[in-house]
C-alpha cells in the first residue's frame, strides 16, 4: 500500500506539470515532452499500479490521455524536423553558412549530428573526430554553444605569431632532449606535451596542482595550427607532413587541421622547423 501510494503521488505530480505545458512548448521541445510522457506511461503500466487499477475507468482515462499526447508529439516531431534546418540557418546567419542534410549539418569547422530517437545533438570538431558537446535538440542552444566555443578558440592568442614562437620553443626542446638534428620531422602529438608544459604559469611550476594547470585542448591545437598555416610569413618557416590514410585512424599519430572556414581539412602527422 505504501509503494502504491508513492506511485500515485508521482503520477499526480507529473500530470500536474504536464497539464501546464502549452502548445509552444510541445512544438519547440517535442523530445523533452516525449520523455515526460514515456515516464508517465512507465509509472501507470508498472505491475503494481496496473494490477490495482487496470480494470478501472481511471486507468482507461489515464491510458487514453497518454496515448493521445504521444501521437500528438509524433506530429510535432515531424514538424520540428522540417523547421529545424531553417531555424538553425536563421540563427547562424551572422556566423557562417549551414550546409548538409539532416541528420548531419555542417557550419564552419563544426559538424552537428542529430540523434532524433534520443532527442540529442552532438557537436563535433571537423569530420566527427573530436566531440565538443552533446546537448538537447534546441536550435537556440546549439547555435549559442557553437558561437561561444568558436569565440573562445579565437581569444587564446593575441596573434598567430605568439603561438608560433611557443611551438618553435617546444620543438627546440624536443629536439634537444631526444638528441635529434635541427630540421628533423617530429610527430605533432609527441610535440604537444612539450608545448603544454611551456604554456604553464610560474604558479604551476612552483606548485603543480590541478588549480594551477592551464588546459590546452586537442581542438585548440588543431585550430592554432590552422591559423598558423594561413599566415604566409609563418608557414614559410615550417614543413607539415600529411598523414597517410592508415595513420589517420590513430589519434595519437595524426591530427585533423582545417584548410578553410568551409570545413575542409587535412590530417597532418609531423612538423619540422627550418633553420
Amino acid at each position: 500500500i505504501a509503494e502504491l501510494s508513492r506511485q500515485l503521488d508521482k503520477i499526480k505530480k507529473l500530470l500536474a506539470s504536464l497539464l501546464k505545458i502549452d502548445k509552444d512548448m510541445m512544438s519547440t521541445k517535442p523530445y523533452d515532452m516525449e520523455k515526460s510522457y514515456l515516464q508517465l506511461k512507465k509509472l501507470y503500466t508498472s505491475p503494481l499500479f496496473s494490477e490495482a487499477f487496470a480494470e478501472t475507468e481511471l486507468y482507461k482515462k489515464l491510458h487514453d490521455f497518454c496515448q493521445e499526447q504521444l501521437k500528438l508529439i509524433e506530429k510535432y516531431k515531424e514538424e520540428f524536423h522540417f523547421v529545424l534546418g531553417a531555424k538553425l540557418k536563421e540563427l547562424m546567419a551572422d556566423f557562417s553558412v549551414v550546409s548538409g542534410q539532416l541528420p548531419i549539418l555542417k557550419v564552419k569547422y563544426y559538424t552537428i549530428r542529430f540523434d532524433f530517437a534520443n532527442g540529442l545533438a552532438s557537436i563535433w570538431w571537423g569530420p566527427q573526430k573530436e566531440i565538443i558537446k552533446r546537448l538537447s535538440i534546441e536550435p537556440d542552444l546549439i547555435a549559442q554553444t557553437i558561437k561561444t566555443f568558436d569565440q573562445n578558440l579565437n581569444t587564446k592568442w593575441q596573434t598567430s605569431e605568439d603561438f608560433f614562437r611557443l611551438l618553435k620553443s617546444a620543438y627546440n626542446r624536443y629536439i634537444l632532449l631526444n638528441g635529434l638534428e635541427y630540421g628533423t620531422k617530429v610527430n605533432l602529438l609527441d610535440l604537444l606535451p612539450e608545448f603544454i608544459m611551456l604554456l604553464q604559469s610560474q604558479s604551476f611550476k612552483i606548485d603543480p596542482i590541478k588549480n594551477h594547470f592551464t588546459e590546452y585542448s586537442r581542438i585548440q591545437y588543431s585550430y592554432d595550427l590552422y591559423k598558423m598555416k594561413t599566415n604566409p610569413n609563418l608557414v614559410s618557416n615550417i614543413q607539415l607532413s600529411v598523414a597517410t590514410f592508415a595513420v589517420t585512424e590513430h589519434r595519437e599519430k595524426s591530427i585533423w587541421v582545417p584548410d578553410n572556414e568551409q570545413g575542409e581539412g587535412t590530417y597532418y602527422q609531423q612538423i619540422a622547423f627550418n633553420q
